[in-house]
């Protein structure tokens, strides 16, 4: 039996055109996928919260897993497989991307209907930016969908990294206050 793996620490979404971005024309395939590979059971959750995506044209579906194992984790070697299978069953392009968040490494793949997948992994900023250029959106947009911020380390100086520091723990407090309520 595979691990428990928390969940938190890998997404896998899928990004695929609003024009036909019909949940259940989605589920389908990802769920073939999932039982293929005998991985957890999970849903797609639509994120509304991708304002930006919506404007740029695209609905944005997160494989949530429905038990304490991880589905994102079982789905993240075949995540070109399932975003391939999104694309024929909507004969349009779809975006499948991978985030594992604990090692800061992503993969993306972008699928055509009847045409080989094109693929990009790395770390996650170079793979959210890539993603970002080909889904004709800033990055930062990317990062704020994953609740990740892209390292900007290099840009903070001692002061900035204090203050961010600070406010992360401040929001722990906040989060441990509200627990304990």
């Amino acid at each position: 039996m595979e691990p428990s793996v928390d969940s938190r620490e890998y997404r896998v979404v899928f990004f695929c055109p609003t024009s036909s971005a019909q949940l259940e024309h989605i589920e389908a395939p990802v769920r073939r996928v999932l039982t293929r590979i005998s991985a957890p059971p999970a849903e797609l959750a639509p994120l509304e919260a991708a304002g930006t995506l919506g404007e740029a044209g695209w609905r944005v579906y997160l494989v949530r897993s429905m038990t304490e194992r991880s589905a994102a984790h079982a789905l993240a070697a075949h995540v070109t497989e399932a975003a391939a299978a999104i694309s024929t069953e909507l004969d349009t392009e779809v975006l499948g991307l991978y985030v594992d968040v604990a090692s800061d490494t992503a993969r993306v793949c972008r699928c055509m209907p009847e045409e080989n997948p094109e693929t990009f992994s790395g770390q996650r900023r170079n793979v959210l930016d890539r993603t970002a250029e080909w889904l004709d959106i800033n990055p930062a947009h990317l990062s704020a969908l994953f609740q990740l911020a892209l390292d900007t380390d290099e840009e903070m100086d001692a002061e900035d990294r204090f203050v961010e520091t600070k406010l992360r723990e401040a929001r722990e407090f906040m989060q441990r206050y509200r627990q304990r309520r």
